[in-house]
């Protein structure tokens, strides 16, 4: 396995929807994708000129992807993550902390500063981000329709 970490490029779109239809449809999600959905969600995600996107590659496989967008939050920046998933054939692998690790110190050349992102409560990704050193807000509450 012969790993390469660096910015995502349109040319991976495809192989991150892919990937994303992969873990996603994994438990505890169980998520069912179509091609386009996923490759849809890539595009529109890294459409922003604040978009951010980070992958792991093997070969021509992508086994792990951080997407988000820049925000400014008064005296910092930080990047609110919107899509992060390692490939189930590579999770286990320590693949998702080196992901991470590199992708704040890609971000800290522009000076972000934080990473925030939402998951669900008492999935396995929860304990995943707290061993990387993101915590729990105690104050936030997250609302939707």
């Amino acid at each position: 396995m012969n790993l390469e970490f660096r910015e995502i490029i349109a040319s991976d779109f495809e192989s991150c929807a892919k990937s994303l239809i992969e873990t996603f449809k994994e438990e505890p999600w169980n998520e069912i994708w179509t091609y386009e959905q996923a490759y849809t969600r890539i595009e529109e995600l890294m459409a922003s000129r604040m978009s951010r996107g980070y992958v792991v590659v093997d070969s021509e496989n992508i086994a792990g992807m951080c997407i988000g967008r820049i925000m400014t939050y008064m005296d910092f920046k930080e990047l609110w993550v919107d899509e992060f998933s390692v490939n189930p054939n590579y999770q286990g692998q320590n693949i998702g902390s080196k992901l991470i690790e590199f992708t704040k110190s890609s971000l800290l050349k522009e000076n972000v500063s934080n990473l925030a992102l939402t998951t669900e409560k008492g999935s396995p990704a929860v304990k995943f981000y707290e061993k990387n050193g993101l915590k729990v807000s105690e104050t936030i509450v997250f609302m939707h329709n």
